[in-house]
C-alpha cells in the first residue's frame, strides 16, 4: 500500500473525479481533488502533492495556465503532471506538452495504462527527490566539514554542526553533548535553540539513552518515549514534552566515547536509515571539533586566569596599580567627552610602617588584606578600587563631584574606625586620605588626577589631621 503518495486531481467533470478517485483508492494512494484550475494550484502550494492528474480543458484556468504556473514555481516544478484530455487533438497534446506537462492521457481511462504511467512518473519522482536529498546531505556534510577544519571559535562550529543537523532532519532540538573523563558527566556544548549554550553541565543518569550510548558505543534510537522500555525511569518526566522520539549517536575517539549527538523530535513517524546515516557521518566529523572545543575551554579558562593575575594584586585580591591605569584613562576619556564629573581617593593607613616595625610584617599583610576586604564591601558598584602600593590605596568614582567624594570617603573612612581587625584585636586601624576631582584647572590629564589625591593626602598629613568626621 501507498498511502503516503499523493496524487491530486484536477478535473471540472466530478464523474471523472469519481472514476479516478476509486481505481487510485484500490491502490493506495491518498487522493486529493480540485474541482477548477484555480482550487487545483491552490492545493499544490498546500498538499505539496507527489503527482498531479491535470484536465487540459476546465472553464476560467485552463490546465494549459495550472501546469505552467506550477511548472515556473520552483518549490513544486519537480511535481510531475499527467495532463488529461476526453478529445485528444494532436494541438492540445503538444500545448500541454509544451506548458510542462511530463506526459497525457487521453479520456476515457484505460486502467492498466493509468496505473502504469502514474508508477513510472512516481518511481521516477521518488528517484530524484531521493537525489536531492543525497545532494543536500552532501552539501551539508561538506559546509560541516569546511567549518570543523576552519579557523572558526570551536563554539560557533559546533553552533554550526547542530544547526545544519536541524535544517536537514526534522526535529526540533539537535544538542552536542561532551560526556566527561569519568563517565557520569555531561555538558551540553551547543544546542540547535540558542547559539549562546555553551558547557551546560547535565546528570548523564538521568538520561538513560546517553548512558546506553556509553555502554554499548553504538547508536541508540527510540522511536516511542510512551513504550520504550529504555527510557522507562524518565518516562514520567519526557512525558511533559512534546517530544515522541529520540535519537542518539556516539561521538568516538581513539575507542572512546566522548560525547554524543542527540535529536529530540515531535514527529510520530519513525526515524529513516537515511538520516540515520547521515547524522552518523557528522557524528565521526565531530570529534575533531569535541575535542578542540574542550581544548578551548581550558585555555579560556586559562586566559581568564591570566587576565586576573595581570590586573589582581596578589596580596590583596583587589585591582592592582596597572589596571586601575588603564580604567583611569577610559574614565577620564569619558568625563572629557561627555563633560561630566570624575573624583578620585586617595588612602593610606597611619603609622603603617610603625606597626610592620613593631608587629612584623606578616602582620602588616594581614592588616592590608582585611582593609582591601573593607574597602570593597564598602564602595559602590560603579567604583573602582585598587592597590596603589605599599600601604596605599585608591579609589576611582566616575561621576562623581567634589561632594559626592567627600560623602564617599567619610562613610568608608568610618567603616574602617568602626571594623574590628583580627590582626589587631586590641586596636583600631586610622586611615588618611586625600581627593582630588575633575574637572580642575590643575587637572589636564588622567595622571593629574591621581597626583591632586596625592598631594592632598599628603597635605592632610603634615597637618597631622587625621580626616574622619566627628
Amino acid at each position: 500500500m501507498e498511502s503516503s503518495t499523493k496524487i491530486l486531481v484536477v478535473d471540472d467533470d466530478k464523474a471523472a473525479r469519481k472514476s479516478i478517485r476509486s481505481i487510485l483508492e484500490q491502490e493506495g494512494y491518498l487522493v486529493l481533488e480540485a474541482e477548477d484550475g484555480a482550487s487545483g494550484l491552490q492545493q499544490v502550494k498546500t498538499e505539496n502533492p507527489d503527482l498531479v492528474l491535470l484536465d487540459i480543458v476546465m472553464p476560467r484556468v485552463d490546465g494549459i495556465k495550472v501546469c505552467k504556473s506550477i511548472k515556473s514555481n520552483p518549490d513544486y516544478k519537480k511535481i510531475p503532471i499527467l495532463m488529461t484530455t476526453s478529445m485528444g487533438s494532436k494541438e492540445d497534446i503538444i500545448r500541454g506538452l509544451k506548458s510542462g506537462a511530463d506526459d497525457y492521457i487521453v479520456k476515457p481511462y484505460d486502467k492498466s495504462e493509468l496505473l502504469a504511467r502514474i508508477k513510472t512518473f512516481l518511481r521516477a519522482g521518488n528517484l530524484l527527490k531521493q537525489l536531492e536529498r543525497e545532494k543536500r546531505d552532501l552539501m551539508a556534510i561538506l559546509d560541516i566539514s569546511n567549518a570543523i577544519t576552519s579557523t572558526l571559535d570551536s563554539r560557533d562550529v559546533l553552533y554550526s554542526i547542530v544547526k545544519k543537523i536541524s535544517e536537514i532532519i526534522d526535529v526540533n532540538r539537535c544538542s552536542i553533548v561532551k560526556i566527561d573523563a569519568d563517565g557520569h558527566r555531561g555538558f551540553v556544548l551547543a544546542s540547535n535553540e540558542n547559539p549562546d549554550i555553551f558547557n551546560i553541565p547535565i546528570d548523564i543518569e538521568k538520561y538513560p539513552e546517553i548512558m546506553k550510548v556509553l555502554e554499548t558505543k553504538e547508536v541508540v534510537l527510540v522511536n516511542d518515549i510512551d513504550k520504550d522500555p529504555l527510557v522507562a525511569s524518565v518516562r514520567k518526566l519526557l512525558s511533559k514534552t512534546l517530544f515522541h522520539s529520540l535519537l542518539v549517536l556516539p561521538v568516538i575517539m581513539k575507542q572512546n566515547v566522548i560525547g554524543t549527538i542527540l535529536l529530540r523530535t515531535a514527529r510520530t513517524r519513525p526515524f529513516e536509515e537515511r538520516e540515520i546515516q547521515f547524522c552518523q557521518i557528522i557524528a565521526n566529523a565531530a570529534a575533531n571539533a569535541l575535542i578542540n572545543a574542550s581544548l578551548f575551554e581550558s585555555m579560556e579558562l586559562a586566559n581568564i586566569h591570566l587576565e586576573k593575575l595581570a590586573t589582581t594584586d596578589g596580596l590583596t585580591g583587589i585591582f592592582n596599580h596597572r589596571y586601575f591605569y588603564r580604567r583611569l584613562d577610559e574614565e577620564f576619556n569619558r568625563a572629557e567627552r561627555y563633560s561630566i564629573p570624575l573624583s578620585a581617593i586617595m588612602m593610606d593607613v597611619d603609622s603603617f610602617k610603625g606597626i610592620n616595625d613593631t608587629l612584623g610584617h606578616r602582620i602588616g599583610d594581614r592588616i592590608l588584606k582585611e582593609l582591601a576586604v573593607v574597602l570593597k564591601s564598602k564602595i559602590r558598584k560603579s567604583d573602582i578600587v585598587a592597590r596603589y602600593g605599599g600601604d596605599e590605596f585608591i579609589i576611582l568614582l566616575p561621576q562623581t563631584d567634589r561632594q559626592g567624594a567627600e560623602m564617599e570617603a567619610h562613610r568608608v573612612v568610618r567603616s574602617i574606625m568602626d571594623y574590628q581587625f583580627e590582626s589587631l584585636p586590641d586596636s583600631k586601624i586610622k586611615v588618611s586620605y586625600g581627593i582630588s576631582t575633575y574637572p580642575n584647572e590643575q587637572i589636564l590629564k588622567a595622571d593629574d588626577l591621581v597626583t591632586i589625591a596625592d598631594r592632598s593626602l599628603y597635605t592632610y598629613k603634615a597637618k597631622n589631621k587625621n580626616p574622619v568626621p566627628k
